[in-house]
């Protein structure tokens, strides 16, 4: 049997996955390269240290960012090959291991070239984003037989908001104030804490490689290919990330159009975070009470009203509010989103499917980017802010084909 505990649920045993899935997405938002608390070292390591272009550098992190975008090939091995005897318990040990021997690797550097940073940066991802697969795989087992995939989820992005908090401020003063080998040495150490927290608070029953598992396991891969309700949440998911006026594009016209320093840039980042902790709190509290349906059409609203609003960043002012309000109710949008990709996928295969689902956000994301950083230098960041709002628009002519049962209501 491949549950996760042997005794029917509890407050304990909820209580157990909560802590684990917030470590787990805690030091997600401390390590991962492109949004963690190493953000702003490498981006000025890559555009004063390495000369990058805005093209540069969206491309450079594109490439580090494929780790996140083969997510899929993670949830199959976990789902079909056990390893030492567990599906996820094993794998989450090992991935927390290798994140944190690259980022050392990393820190160990006495100059920093193109190709060896690259390729360690790119090791760094592929930890974090196996490390993620399995921790969302847990989520999802857990979570769908008891309706708490959104309170779940809210727990994660919670926590991995503040450590954006943290890492906004942090990685600013980081990137003013000390050494990028220091930076990558003090990142190291946070894998630890995944590593500890998955030994101590997931709770496995033992399975082992075996024919019928593998039979059962590739007739709901077969099935959930065929679905509809499936493919429908994988066109919503890809269109909400695809926004080419965030991240390099919006970042290089705050720094050179803008003037705003590293400290003020982190600045942001953490205001943004500390709004989205809102977020995921209100999103926790109402995830039950609304239907589906209606939830994604609130979150396609306010997101293509959030990207528009952008067209209003003259000053320091401006962004602080729009950090703010950005940050709230884009937690909200995407957690909605997220729980619909959490409620299409399939039993048994549950790593593949929301690995899947979680890769066509990222490429999204990542393929956004780089078209925003191409565009960026050649139209500038007016133009990219209509093209991120009508995307999230298109959203709207998806939501009425998506057919998924919502959970019983609760207070």
């Amino acid at each position: 049997m491949d549950a996760l505990a042997d005794a029917p649920p509890s407050k304990r045993h909820i209580f157990r996955l909560s802590v684990f899935f917030a470590a787990i997405y805690f030091v997600q938002g401390i390590t991962e390269p492109n949004a963690g608390i190493a953000n702003q070292p490498i981006f000025f390591l890559l555009k004063d240290g390495l000369h990058l272009s805005a093209a540069g550098t969206a491309t450079f992190l594109a490439i580090v960012g494929v780790a996140w975008n083969i997510k899929p090939l993670y949830g199959l091995t976990s789902d079909f090959f056990p390893l030492f005897g567990y599906r996820r318990k094993s794998y989450l040990i090992v991935t927390s291991a290798l994140a944190a021997a690259a980022w050392f690797l990393l820190g160990s550097q006495t100059d920093y070239a193109y190709g060896p940073t690259l390729l360690i940066l790119a090791v760094c991802g592929l930890g974090l984003a196996f490390s993620d697969v399995l921790c969302d795989a847990v989520m999802v087992e857990t979570g769908k037989p008891l309706g708490m995939t959104g309170r779940f989820q809210a727990v994660q992005w919670g926590a991995i908001n503040t450590a954006s908090v943290l890492a906004g401020i942090g990685g600013g003063w980081l990137a003013q104030s000390v050494s990028y080998q220091r930076t990558f040495l003090l990142v190291s150490v946070f894998p630890i804490i995944s590593l500890v927290a998955t030994a101590y608070c997931v709770h496995e029953a033992r399975t082992r490689y075996s024919r019928e598992v593998v039979h059962r396991t590739a007739a709901a891969v077969r099935t959930a290919i065929g679905s509809r309700p499936l493919w429908v949440a994988a066109a919503f998911i890809f269109l909400w990330n695809f926004s080419p006026s965030f991240g390099v594009p919006l970042e290089y016209h705050m720094v050179d159009r803008l003037g705003f320093s590293k400290i003020f840039l982190g600045t942001l980042d953490s205001v943004s975070s500390a709004a989205a902790i809102l977020g995921a709190m209100i999103f926790g509290k109402i995830c039950r009470r609304l239907p589906m349906r209606r939830l994604l059409n609130l979150s396609v609203g306010i997101g293509m009203v959030t990207a528009l609003s952008y067209w209003g960043l003259a000053g320091q002012k401006s962004a602080v509010v729009l950090a703010f309000g950005n940050g709230m109710v884009s937690m909200i949008a995407s957690l909605a989103t997220f729980d619909l990709a959490a409620r299409s996928c399939p039993d048994k295969a549950e790593g593949t499917f929301f690995a899947a689902l979680m890769s066509l956000a990222n490429i999204g994301t990542a393929g956004s980017q780089f078209l925003g950083g191409k565009l960026y230098d050649w139209l500038g960041l007016q133009p990219l802010i209509l093209v991120s709002g009508l995307a999230t628009a298109a959203c709207w002519l998806i939501v009425p084909l998506i057919r998924i049962d919502d959970p019983p209501a609760s207070s």
